[in-house]
């Protein structure tokens, strides 16, 4: 009787353990006016493929994840993802009320025997906790949802400079086993940063599959505050396209923090053969024409 007693109180204290970490998951905190990148990391529990991560994150553009990953651009959207690989969604994030919020968070319709927990723990990965997604969606009572019911899914991010230092906040799911340490030395950051910005005192505080705020080195534009790059951070060891996606940005933060830029090689139509105009206005090609994803400067300048 006392051992079945002692295993009944082993399973209440991690059932009791498991519902305070989901119900106590902290905000990621940020206070910055405006819009900004940031990245979560999704490690599928089963094998998938790019185009089912798309169409889960809601994400169009295929090369925004090529680009987050570092992965050639040659790769298909049914190139397959292993499971618990883990690929890094880039999202647009916003400041609310001291707290980061999606700013175009994907919709999940609910399924046959669907609960919060397991959408936001299976299906999601842990990248967001059930209880942000009742608080989201105005839930009142979390223990009923109906098959065909659209949830949005706030994922968690930040647009704050850590340290007066230009980064790209990674929503990262803490693996088991995981320490503060262990995050920051995998991340190139410190473990008093992340104390910091995440509110944790120490690795007590540290959940198994719950998002932890882990910022990035990034690189930044140098190009005027008129333009609409102004303000564009790429997080080190990844890329992306800008001006209508004719010009690839890399960051390699070791080499310099400004990000290099150079014409892409897709053929679009929106993007103007260098190889016609070069001649016309030589080593300023490439500042006028990221300079405005529109052109108007470049053609002012043609046509002047």
């Amino acid at each position: 009787m006392g051992c079945v007693n002692q295993v009944q109180i082993l399973i209440l204290l991690s059932l009791s353990s498991l519902f305070f970490s989901s119900s106590t998951a902290q905000n990621f905190k940020c206070n910055t006016p405006g819009k900004c990148s940031a990245l979560v990391g999704y490690a599928p529990h089963n094998i998938t493929s790019l185009s089912d991560i798309l169409n889960l994150f809601n994400i169009k553009n295929l090369r925004d994840v090529l680009g987050a990953n570092n992965l050639p651009l040659t790769t298909p959207k049914n190139y397959t993802v292993e499971a618990k690989n883990t690929i890094k969604i880039p999202i647009s994030c916003r400041c609310s009320n001291g707290t980061g919020v999606s700013d175009n968070p994907p919709v999940y319709t609910v399924k046959k025997n669907d609960t919060l927990y397991l959408i936001a723990s299976e299906v999601f990965s842990g990248v967001v906790v059930y209880k942000k997604i009742v608080e989201a969606n105005k839930i009142p009572n979390e223990n009923l949802i109906d098959i065909g019911q659209n949830l949005t899914i706030p994922l968690p991010c930040s647009c704050d400079d850590v340290d007066g230092d230009k980064v790209v906040h990674y929503a990262h799911v803490v693996q088991s086993g995981s320490t503060l340490k262990s995050i920051a030395k995998e991340f190139g950051t410190d473990e008093d940063t992340l104390k910091k910005i995440n509110d944790i005192a120490d690795d007590s505080k540290l959940f198994a599959d719950q998002p932890i705020d882990v910022p990035l080195k990034a690189c930044s534009s140098s190009i005027k505050s008129e333009s609409l790059d102004n303000g564009l951070r790429v997080a080190n060891g990844t890329y992306v396209f800008t001006a209508n996606n004719c010009e690839k940005c890399t960051c390699d933060y070791a080499s310099s923090p400004t990000l290099q830029c150079e014409q892409t090689q897709l053929k679009l139509a929106t993007c103007p053969n260098p190889s016609n105009i070069a001649s016309r206005i030589g080593s300023r090609w490439s500042f006028l024409f990221i300079s405005s994803i529109h052109l108007i400067p470049l053609f002012l300048y043609l046509f002047q």
